[in-house]
């Protein structure tokens, strides 16, 4: 329920934010269909503190339009954390240090709204997009043991959701630059447990267009 009040939320604004961007909007009826790619990086923040300091998202984005303000998009990303941890062992004799690795790789296709503020050589265009995630993620852990080591992992292919909004300027015609929000629902099940890796991201991304 925490959740889908968090989806919802994030749906509205990003709903109005994009509707008044339109109402705004300097458009003919004949808007030239553009492509793009772009290339960003965030940071994460969680929904689950014990998966606090998951870094990214670093991704790779490639999209274009379909119909005036209408746009799909591709975005492949990726999240990780990397961390090492020490317990006693059950008789107490000795201290066990063990490297761990928590990783996810998302696929994610967004219907985009993307109006367009201003001319080709420069203009401002906010978006929202939603749609499916479709993520790969992995846990893999290593102990250190007397003489040995002892490693265990496990990977979980789920499928999600997400949502983003943001502003991207077009600048001196074929250079695209953003900064955007997202949330994105992703809770896979590793090693019997399950980790919510769901969460918002803030980040920026810098690419082509033309």
């Amino acid at each position: 329920m925490k959740h889908l009040s968090k989806f919802i939320l994030f749906v509205v604004v990003g709903v109005c934010f994009t509707y008044v961007s339109t109402s705004f909007a300097q458009e003919s009826n004949e808007r030239s269909k553009d492509a793009w790619f772009l290339l960003g990086y965030g940071y994460t923040v969680p929904s689950d503190s014990a998966v606090d300091g998951l870094m990214g998202p670093a991704t790779l984005t490639f999209g274009g339009d379909i119909w005036r303000f209408i746009g799909l998009e591709l975005t492949l990303g990726s999240r990780w954390r990397l961390g090492e941890e020490t317990y006693r062992t059950l008789d107490g004799s000795s201290v066990v240090s063990a490297k761990n690795a928590l990783w996810s790789f998302d696929i994610k296709p967004y219907l985009l709204l993307q109006p367009k503020l201003g001319i080709d050589l420069i203009s401002i265009r906010p978006y929202f997009g939603i749609g499916p995630t479709f993520s790969i993620s992995g846990y893999n852990s290593t102990a250190e043991l007397i003489g040995a080591s002892n490693s265990s992992s496990d990977t979980s292919f789920d499928v999600g959701f997400s949502t983003k909004l943001g502003v991207r300027l077009q600048a001196l015609k074929f250079l695209f630059v953003g900064v955007g929000a997202e949330y994105m629902y992703h809770n896979p099940k590793l090693s019997g447990v399950n980790k919510n890796l769901s969460g918002f991201s803030f980040g920026g991304e810098i690419g082509l267009i033309w």
